[in-house]
């Protein structure tokens, strides 16, 4: 275990600073696929809700449209020790594809640098005609797995079950 609880607070704090991740899906024969992408998480005060920005005849929206349980692995960036593997996030949850007009998912993007950047270039696509431009809206399960997430690095060396966390997301917690 953590010399310190990793709580539902701390892991929402770590996934809200960072913008990318792995997002896995699963197509009709049954076979996984993985690709990365950047995200947002919606306001704080609302219920969690992770959004993707994509194009519908892209792999990640056609498996989604057929089966929306998902998973996403958030690395954590490290700034000192960057030597060593990141921690992580690891969430499932359901998608649903949201048109690219989607206020909630606009918002969201509108949040952070990179956000900006990808909105620029799908309204310039949309400006183009490009017409197949979407949000998947991921609502996480309850329980998120870590590891390493303020993990004792030393203790790491000897134990690395150590580094394994989970949390659950508190009742009335949106």
């Amino acid at each position: 275990m953590n010399d310190r609880p990793v709580t539902f607070e701390l892991v929402l704090d770590h996934l809200r600073k960072q913008t990318f991740a792995v997002l896995s899906t699963t197509d009709e024969e049954g076979k996984p696929y993985s690709a990365g992408v950047n995200y947002g998480v919606s306001e704080r005060g609302s219920a969690i809700s992770i959004f993707v920005m994509t194009r519908r005849h892209l792999k990640k929206a056609r498996n989604v449209a057929q089966n929306s349980r998902v998973s996403l692995v958030v690395p954590l960036t490290r700034r000192l020790l960057w030597f060593l593997p990141p921690a992580t996030l690891q969430l499932s949850g359901q998608a649903t594809i949201l048109d690219w007009s989607d206020d909630e998912g606009r918002n969201t993007f509108r949040k952070f640098w990179i956000g900006r950047r990808i909105l620029k270039a799908y309204e310039e696509s949309y400006g183009n005609g490009e017409t197949r431009i979407c949000f998947l809206k991921i609502t996480p399960d309850p329980v998120i797995n870590t590891y390493m997430v303020d993990s004792n690095i030393w203790q790491l060396r000897n134990h690395m079950e150590s580094g394994a966390a989970q949390v659950i997301r508190p009742r009335g917690n949106p």
